[in-house]
């Protein structure tokens, strides 16, 4: 099974060298985890999605028309959606892990650069089968371009999302942008200890819906801490990594059995 979470003794090495994460950005978070918890918004969006019928319905033809169009891609060149989960997953970690540190003392950035390119590293590898070269992260220079990760991983701002789905399908895209999100979500919660939880409902819920994965894989992914502690959190999100990547894997396998979350 591959193992998505590794290292996590350098991380907290890098981490033992300064008090936090940024102040604007745990100030932002704490705010944005504090209005989600208070209306419980965050995990009725994962479960229920928009709540609107006729969107819930659009949504539901999209992913239709993103497995019809992928489906001679698939054919052609089976297999590949752990990889293009994992670029994804990769580059997210890194963007948001070192995008995190970006106003720390040099020393500080360093180390958690260092840390960030043993997953893009990684990224790199997964590329290789299909050509997707030139990896790097999105590059961070101020609190705005942290914040707006997602908006920007959304926008395909390196053009990879692209050229993911040129080289595979369409399918490998979702893949790919749901890697990006679930990525730079496990880095706030990796760097936090399980304190801090930020993830993007709607995108997860979005790229998950329309690449076909399992709801019971990507739901403990999307949902808030709810009576958990951070160690609860942590385990809960270490888990959900791998037993997603364990049904990828067995789909490029040629398995269609989903395998079940653990």
């Amino acid at each position: 099974m591959p193992q998505f979470l590794n290292r996590w003794s350098e991380i907290w090495r890098v981490l033992a060298y300064t008090a936090a994460i940024a102040l604007a950005f745990v100030a932002l978070g704490r705010l944005e985890m504090t209005l989600f918890s208070t209306f419980g918004a965050g995990n009725r969006l994962a479960l229920e999605g928009s709540g609107s019928s006729s969107a819930e319905a659009a949504l539901a033809r999209e992913a239709q028309q993103v497995a019809a169009q992928s489906r001679d891609a698939l054919a052609r060149r089976p297999g590949r959606r752990l990889a293009a989960f994992r670029i994804g997953y990769e580059l997210g970690y890194a963007s948001a892990f070192m995008g995190s540190y970006e106003s720390s003392p040099i020393p500080v950035q360093a180390k958690a650069r260092t840390i960030g390119e043993r997953h893009l590293a990684i990224a790199r590898q997964q590329g290789v089968g299909f050509d997707v070269t030139g990896l790097a992260e999105l590059p961070v220079h101020n609190l705005t371009e942290y914040v707006t990760l997602n908006d920007r991983f959304e926008a395909d701002e390196n053009g990879l999302a692209a050229r993911v789905e040129q080289r595979l399908s369409p399918l490998h895209r979702h893949l790919y942008l749901l890697g990006a999100h679930v990525g730079g979500e496990a880095s706030i919660v990796e760097s936090s200890g399980g304190k801090l939880t930020q993830p993007p409902v709607v995108l997860i819920r979005r790229h998950a819906m329309l690449a076909g994965v399992d709801p019971a894989l990507w739901l403990p992914l999307a949902l808030e801490p709810r009576g958990e502690t951070p160690a609860q959190v942590l385990n809960r999100y270490r888990s959900a990594l791998n037993a997603l990547g364990a049904d990828l894997a067995a789909r490029d396998a040629g398995s269609d059995a989903p395998a079940s979350p653990r």
